[in-house]
């Protein structure tokens, strides 16, 4: 039903048309637009006069219209519109929704105060006054009656009524058991309708729920529309994104797909790049869009003329329904979908200086990756927020959340922001196993490695083994940096961009999820996709243990 809109909208006002009215060439405009649009021609200049006057040949040529008829369909008196050649040109104006309107050009004559006017009428619309409709652009002068020569369209108001009532259809409460009530606000962060009692009942406005954004329903129907896609992983190996494209399968792959799967031996370039690659068609993939959504609304709404159960009103616009979706299927078969790309577009790259060079260079994997954390598998306690990128706690006891992606190779780097840390808590950052604990401080079994830190001080923790006392804590708006780093199996841990304590952990292998645990005192933010540090460069520890 909502392709059907556009169908429903007059080209003039942009609104849901009101008393709509048929023009002969079948299209539809609101009355009260027909008469704001209407264009006087002048008396004075007849159109003999303006030929034999050698006045030059006007955008719009009287003697192209036929006053006397005006629904033969062999001399329908349509004509060109461009400006009146006695009156000064006007620049013309746009509808809401783009369609070219032209507002008179010569001012209406002043109200004939010794006529008696019934209250509240409109007044009389001047002789030799023109209408162009404003979808196509033909024009045609009216006769004496007016606008009251072209039919009213009862079918089309109907259709209006229907699906503006249908619209308007209250949202229910997703958490009433029996005999939904009508929903008074949405929860954002929850993605659940809520009436009001069920509101009050499940969603109170305190504790750990007072933070959550309620908005009406109606925006609520639309931010669900409008909410971000999640990123793309492979359906191979589940904890790897998709970063290469296959040109023989024509499809994304990851990157272990090409070292252990099918796609090794074959062509492969950048996800990036064959993305702006096939942006090349665009415009065309836009224009086939529009042209689509409006084929399907053209079809909804012959839909909804067929459920017409009034016969002299079906068959008043019939024909030029029928007109209309003939002439839209043939504009289908017309080379719509050809592809439009020059002869000089050329995609070859010269890659031979490039691959001497990566041939020569020592490369080790510094993959740049985005990642959130994982509402399903963190504990109970763990509050989300922020497209699932910002975490605090509703208990005083620490618990645990992971991010939604693992590593098992390569160099990673993340961040995490505190923007809350009251009375001195001591949350923990690291690295764990996908089965590590979530009701402990991370670090306390051997699932997890980590750094847990006050405002004071900070350690290393792993198997409840706490190491490496350091000086310097944390406080609001200090920052906690992570470097996982497979090359070479270690972890060490930075805060505010500077290294904190030695390496924190060796030998690490195996598949690792960020990892943070915290109570109701502190809140963070995460950052992926960062580079690693510029103090860091892959190679040995010294004998103290920092990075060389």
């Amino acid at each position: 039903m909502d392709e059907m809109e556009e169908e429903l909208k007059c080209p003039v006002c942009g609104s849901f048309f009101r008393e709509p009215i048929i023009l002969p060439c079948t299209h539809n405009i609101c009355q009260a637009c027909a008469r704001n649009i209407l264009v006087q021609t002048p008396d004075a200049e007849s159109p003999q006069s303006s030929r034999a006057s050698g006045s030059g040949v006007s955008d719009y040529d009287y003697l192209d219209l036929d006053k006397m008829s005006l629904y033969s369909e062999a001399d329908s008196g349509y004509g060109s519109y461009g400006g009146f050649v006695s009156t000064p040109t006007t620049p013309c104006q746009k509808s809401p929704n783009g369609v070219r309107v032209f507002p008179p050009t010569v001012p209406q004559p002043p109200p004939q105060h010794h006529l008696l006017q019934h209250p509240g009428s409109l007044p009389p619309i001047p002789r030799n006054s023109c209408i162009t409709c404003p979808q196509c652009h033909r024009s045609l002068i009216l006769d004496d009656r007016g606008l009251r020569g072209f039919p009213k369209n009862r079918v089309l108001e109907g259709v209006v009524d229907r699906y503006q009532q249908s619209k308007a259809a209250a949202l229910k409460c997703q958490l009433c058991e029996k005999s939904p009530k009508e929903a008074t606000v949405m929860c954002e962060q929850c993605d659940v309708f809520y009436c009001e009692p069920c509101r009050l009942r499940c969603h109170p406005p305190r504790g750990p729920l007072a933070k959550h954004r309620l908005v009406p329903p109606a925006q609520g129907r639309i931010s669900r529309r409008a909410s971000p896609r999640k990123t793309s992983t492979c359906t191979e190996h589940e904890l790897e994104n998709m970063s290469m494209y296959c040109v023989q399968c024509k499809m994304p792959v990851c990157y272990q797909c090409l070292e252990e799967g099918k796609h090794g031996t074959h062509e492969v370039k950048a996800l990036g790049a064959m993305w702006k690659l096939h942006k090349v068609v665009r415009d065309q993939i836009s224009h086939c869009t529009v042209k689509l959504r409006q084929t399907t609304g053209l079809m909804e709404y012959c839909l909804e003329v067929i459920k017409e159960n009034d016969p002299s009103g079906f068959l008043q616009i019939s024909d030029a329904l029928i007109r209309r979706v003939h002439m839209t299927e043939s504009q289908w078969g017309k080379g719509t979908l050809t592809p439009r790309m020059t002869s000089d577009f050329d995609l070859t790259l010269d890659s031979g200086p490039l691959l001497q060079t990566i041939h020569q260079l020592d490369f080790v994997q510094m993959k740049v990756a985005w990642f959130t954390f994982d509402p399903a598998s963190a504990h109970p306690d763990i509050i989300f927020s922020n497209d699932n990128l910002t975490v605090t706690c509703n208990s005083y006891d620490d618990r645990v959340v992971t991010a939604n992606s693992a590593f098992s190779r390569g160099v990673h780097y993340w961040e995490m922001t505190v923007d809350r840390y009251d009375n001195h808590p001591d949350p923990a950052f690291g690295v764990a196993r996908a089965d590590v604990l979530k009701d402990v401080m991370l670090g306390k079994d051997d699932k997890a490695w980590a750094m847990y830190v006050d405002n004071n001080r900070s350690w290393f923790m792993h198997n409840n083994s706490h190491t490496n006392r350091t000086d310097g804590g944390i406080g609001k708006g200090a920052t906690i940096g992570v470097l996982l780093d497979f090359t070479r199996g270690i972890l060490i841990f930075l805060v505010n961009d500077e290294q904190q304590g030695p390496v924190a952990f060796e030998a690490l292998e195996g598949v690792y999820y960020p990892a943070i645990s915290l109570n109701r005192n502190v809140q963070v933010t995460l950052h992926t996709g960062l580079p690693v540090p510029d103090f860091y460069t892959p190679g040995e520890a010294d004998p103290n243990g920092s990075v060389c």
